[in-house]
């Protein structure tokens, strides 16, 4: 008898010290839900969709263009956009309104020029031209 009463009381003991615990992280967690509180401070940490409307277009690519710096420049009858190519030899320029444009690359070193014709841009897209190879001097 006294081996089942030891059994009993142990069994009691876990679950009170398991009760107590499960009633701490409960506390706790209702703490942390608790969205009854509609402050300003907790509406201003709340996410916001982002809505950005996209108002330009850009145009992206490649030069192999060994030791030369390039200059790529963008032309309508209206805007002339300029950039230049990263280290790897691409470039990403934006700012462009929709319509056609001329696009020429050129190397600073020989000044061999690529020219595309009839480019179109659109608003919030990018223009894909390619890789463009210059022979290394």
């Amino acid at each position: 008898m006294n081996r089942e009463k030891l059994l009993i009381q142990r069994t009691l003991q876990s679950l009170l010290k398991y009760g107590a615990f499960l009633v701490v992280i409960l506390m706790v967690v209702f703490a942390c839900s608790n969205t009854s509180d509609t402050n300003e401070e907790t509406i201003a940490q709340q996410p916001v969709a982002n809505l950005t409307v996209k108002t330009d277009g850009a145009i992206m690519g490649s030069v192999i263009a060994p030791n030369s710096e390039i200059v790529i420049k963008a032309s309508n009858s209206e805007d002339i956009i300029k950039g230049t190519t990263d280290e790897n030899g691409e470039f990403f320029i934006n700012g462009f309104e929709e319509g056609t444009y001329t696009v020429t690359i050129t190397t600073s070193t020989t000044n061999e020029v690529e020219t595309f014709n009839d480019v179109k841009v659109n608003i919030g897209e990018v223009t894909a031209l390619g890789t463009v190879t210059f022979a290394a001097q």
